[in-house]
C-alpha cells in the first residue's frame, strides 16, 4: 500500500486563506485558572471551534524563529565570505517569520475544524496572554479571551496538582508559594494590559463569575465573538460544563487530589493557605483585586 496522496499545495493554501477571514481568538490565562473550562463550554457552541492547546508560542514561534535567525546568519556569511562581489542569495525579509507563522497556525485551526464552516475558530493556551500582541499583528481581527481566578485558588490548585502526598511540609508549600506568586501576577497584569490595550478585542472572564452566574457571562462571550447567544445554546453549553460532566459525575466540591479537575469550586485557598501565606499573596497582588472583583 502507497503513501496517501498529499493535498494539492493551492487547495490547501485557499482553504487557511478562507479560514482567515473568519473570527479568530485566542484563550489564555495562567494555568489553573479554569482556561480549559471555558475553551470546553466555548467548543460545544455550534458556531464555535475552540480546543487546546496547541502551544503555538512554545513549540511553533519560538524554535521558528531560531530557525530563520540561523538561515538568515548562514546566508549573509556565505554572501559575504563566499561569494564576495557576487549578488549572493536574498536573505529572508523581516515579515518572513511572522508569515509563516501564520499559515502554520491557520493549518492547525484548519486541521481542528475538521471541514465543519463554524464561524468563530479559537485556541485555547495559558500562555497566548503573553502572545496576542504577537497573534494580532498577524491576524489583526483576531480577538482573545483571558480566564482570571482568585491567584490564591490559582496557586492552592496547582499545589495539589503538582504534590499529592500529604508528606509534604508547610515549608514546602510555602516555597512554592514564594516561587510562583510572580508569575501568577505576570499573567493577571498581563490581561489587564491587553484589555487597556485592545478594548474592542479583548475580554476577561472570571472563574467566580461563571461559578455565580454562567448565563450573562457565556452570553456576553458569544456576542463578543459574534455568535448565537440564545437561551437554548447558553443552557447547553453551561449543561456541558458543568464539574460533574467533565468528571464522569463527580460533583463540584468532592475533591480528588492529583486530578486535572480537583474540586471545582471558589475560595479553597482556604483550606490550604496559612493566615502569612495569604498576606503574602495579597502584599504582591492585592492590588488588582477590585479589577477582578474579588474579595481580599
Amino acid at each position: 500500500m502507497g503513501a496517501p496522496a498529499i493535498r494539492a499545495w493551492s487547495e490547501r493554501q485557499a482553504e487557511i486563506a478562507s479560514l482567515a477571514q473568519r473570527q479568530l481568538f485566542f484563550v489564555g490565562g495562567a494555568p489553573r485558572s479554569g482556561t480549559t473550562w471555558v475553551q470546553h463550554m466555548l467548543d460545544l457552541h455550534p458556531d464555535i471551534s475552540c480546543r487546546g492547546e496547541g502551544h503555538f508560542l512554545q513549540y511553533l514561534a519560538t524554535p521558528l524563529s531560531s530557525l530563520m535567525q540561523w538561515r538568515r546568519d548562514e546566508l549573509d556569511a556565505k554572501n559575504t565570505k563566499l561569494f564576495k562581489g557576487l549578488a549572493g542569495y536574498p536573505l529572508p525579509a523581516p515579515d518572513d517569520f511572522e508569515f509563516l507563522v501564520g499559515s502554520a497556525i491557520l493549518l492547525a485551526l484548519s486541521q481542528q475544524c475538521a471541514g465543519v464552516p463554524c464561524r468563530a475558530v479559537g485556541e485555547k493556551t495559558p500562555e497566548n496572554v503573553f502572545y496576542f500582541p504577537n497573534l494580532k499583528r498577524i491576524f489583526p481581527n483576531a480577538k482573545f479571551i483571558g480566564v482570571a481566578r482568585d491567584p490564591r485558588d490559582v496557586l492552592v490548585s496547582a499545589w495539589h496538582l503538582v504534590h499529592k502526598t500529604a508528606a509534604d511540609s508547610d515549608a514546602e508549600l510555602a516555597a512554592f508559594i514564594r516561587r510562583s506568586v510572580g508569575a501568577c501576577g505576570d499573567f493577571l497584569r498581563k490581561m489587564l494590559e491587553l484589555r487597556d490595550r485592545y478594548p474592542d478585542d479583548a475580554t476577561i472572564v472570571t472563574y467566580e463569575s461563571l461559578l455565580g452566574s454562567p448565563e450573562p457571562v457565556l452570553r456576553s462571550v458569544f456576542r463578543f465573538l459574534g455568535v448565537s447567544d440564545a437561551a437554548e445554546v447558553v443552557a447547553r453549553c453551561i449543561d456541558g460544563g458543568r464539574f460533574a460532566a467533565m468528571t464522569g459525575g463527580r460533583p463540584a466540591g468532592v475533591e480528588r487530589s492529583g486530578s486535572f479537575f480537583r474540586k471545582g469550586v471558589a475560595g479553597d485557598w482556604r483550606t490550604t493557605l496559612t493566615p502569612g501565606l495569604n498576606d503574602l499573596v495579597l502584599g504582591e497582588l492585592g492590588w488588582m483585586f477590585p479589577a477582578f472583583g474579588w474579595e481580599r
